[in-house]
């Protein structure tokens, strides 16, 4: 059972999106007496939450209203400047089932990288743990979040395989942007992999 402190790590969540596909906006959509965005604010300490408009319900977070509404590259960057520990787990309300544990695990990967990803069938940067002085200096150059991953040095991808194998149910990955996605689905095994970009 985890502790849900997260002192040497901060967690930026990035619910501005416009959940189009999803037909409402699914960081208010409730799941079992909780909206998307409360399952996963739960999960952490003292998150920072970027949002396109002030979340009355939550009962904790740091909240930044993204007037920009540029996308998530922009969400990140108004995110990053309340980061101050040296690395910090990315997640959105795409992952309403996401846990501590697996942000833990992923940001316990990060000193020999630059970025821990999962790819659960696709590469998840809002699955992801990355080193604060990294993002501030790559982040001008990238056009999107995945755009990140090819300027860093190292990056490790957590496959499926290795988090079964760790005791995590694959569940905690479900990506959800649509109404069919909350369905139970056959699940992708990834095996896990070093990535090194050359400068």
């Amino acid at each position: 059972m985890s502790t849900y402190k997260n002192s040497y790590f901060d967690v930026i969540i990035l619910a501005g999106g416009e959940s189009k596909r999803f037909g409402e906006d699914k960081c208010d959509h409730e799941l079992d007496c909780k909206t998307f965005l409360q399952r996963i604010v739960d999960q952490f300490a003292n998150p920072i939450i970027v949002t396109n408009k002030k979340r009355l319900t939550l009962n904790k977070g740091i909240q930044i209203i993204d007037n920009f509404r540029l996308g998530p590259l922009k969400g990140l960057e108004l995110g990053l400047e309340l980061v101050r520990a040296e690395k910090f787990f990315l997640t959105g309300c795409d992952f309403p089932f996401i846990k501590y544990d697996l942000a833990k695990y992923l940001c316990d990967k990060l000193d020999d990288f630059d970025i821990v990803l999962v790819d659960n069938g696709e590469l998840q940067p809002l699955l992801a743990c990355y080193k604060t002085l990294f993002v501030k200096e790559k982040i001008r150059y990238a056009k999107r979040l995945l755009d990140l991953v090819n300027l860093a040095k190292r990056v490790y991808i957590v496959g499926t395989f290795e988090l079964k194998l760790n005791g995590f149910p694959l569940y905690i990955l479900k990506n959800v942007n649509m109404w069919t996605d909350l369905e139970p689905k056959n699940e992708k095994i990834t095996f896990s992999k070093l990535l090194i970009n050359s400068p």
